[in-house]
């Protein structure tokens, strides 16, 4: 392996084995609650955008 690739090896390793937390906007954590609070969140605010009638991008719009 070459030095660029062990190094993001290094990168992907701790999220693949879950021992550090990542939310879509890339706030990253190794508190499996702090993990989950950023989760929930975020699925609460989605949620009161869309009881809003917002919707996302590339989503056409009735």
């Amino acid at each position: 392996m070459t030095e660029p690739e062990q190094f993001g090896r290094q990168q992907e390793d701790p999220l693949e084995t879950g021992r550090v937390f990542q939310d879509a906007e890339g706030r990253r954590t190794t508190d499996p609650a702090e993990g989950e609070a950023n989760a929930t969140r975020d699925a609460d605010r989605n949620a009161a955008h869309l009881a809003h009638g917002e919707v996302g991008p590339g989503v056409p719009e009735e």
